[in-house]
């Protein structure tokens, strides 16, 4: 984490970043209920401005691991939640939505929103909630293994230190001791009925308020990515001290332990600036 008397830049979008990721999907219907604990951070979860942001309509849940090795606020790794798709007010129909997202330095919270506004101007929390409405906040990362190499665990805990209880976890295998790679494309996963689009609402502003910022407007935002090489792999989502065979235990209700990930390398994504959507 970079010491808060050191300036934060201001980076807005476009944005080209490089990364590794893991990509992990399952189906969740509308009828089963948003699980606001796991969806939201306690800021966004107590917010009218989450509860006011249109109808959970359920569908693909996705979680993304990522390591990124080039962005233009430097590297970083990163959890991404999509829990699948919101109605937009306003007669904008529905579409995917990053609800939680956490970063481990603060260069990129203010630009997609964490900055000390008048001396540091590096946050990523504040870059990732001003540039794109994305709701992130800082967590601290803990592997076990190489995230480059599987199989290997990753525990997300929270800023705070003292805490030594993880609020995520996930391990990634390989699906077999041989599987081929095949080329990946956001252009090609939007046939497969993944959007490379998602709407964001206003978020709601944190304590301190330079960091955390709000926002005010809707955004609508496109994600180009390509990867030469994905990989199909498993991610276990056994939490610790669960029993493996309690399906309710696996972190999301009702889901099984086991889901089928994509493993992308050499990731690039373009990210441009959002189009501003009328309510």
């Amino acid at each position: 984490m970079a010491p808060e008397s050191t300036p934060i830049k201001i980076v807005p979008p476009p944005w080209t970043c490089h990364y590794e990721a893991y990509v992990g999907a399952f189906y969740v219907s509308a009828q089963s209920g948003l699980p606001r604990n796991l969806a939201y951070h306690p800021l966004e979860a107590s917010s009218a401005r989450t509860t006011e942001a249109g109808v959970w309509k359920g569908g693909i849940v996705m979680i993304q691991l990522l390591r990124y090795s080039s962005t233009p606020v430097g590297p970083y790794d990163e959890m991404i939640l999509l829990p699948g798709k919101f109605e937009v007010p306003g007669g904008h129909g529905s579409h995917t939505r990053i609800t939680r997202i956490y970063v481990s330095q603060r260069d990129t919270t203010f630009n997609g929103m964490d900055a000390f506004t008048s001396f540091c101007f590096n946050s990523l929390e504040a870059l990732g909630r001003k540039n794109w409405n994305i709701p992130k906040h800082i967590a601290r990362f803990k592997y076990n293994g190489d995230f480059s190499a599987p199989p290997f665990t990753v525990q997300l805990f929270p800023e705070d230190p003292t805490i030594d209880i993880p609020f995520f976890t996930a391990s990634l295998k390989h699906l077999a001791v041989w599987t081929p790679s095949f080329p990946f494309s956001s252009n090609v996963s939007k046939w497969l009925g993944v959007s490379n689009s998602f709407v964001q609402p206003p978020l709601p502003e944190g304590d301190p308020k330079e960091v955390l910022c709000g926002t005010d407007v809707w955004y609508k935002s496109t994600a180009s990515i390509y990867s030469p090489k994905a990989k199909l792999v498993w991610l276990d989502l056994k939490q610790p001290g669960k029993e493996a065979e309690e399906d309710d235990n696996n972190w999301w209700p009702g889901i099984k332990r086991w889901h089928l990930g994509l493993w992308l390398q050499n990731t690039r994504m373009d990210l441009g600036a959002p189009e501003v959507l009328e309510m």
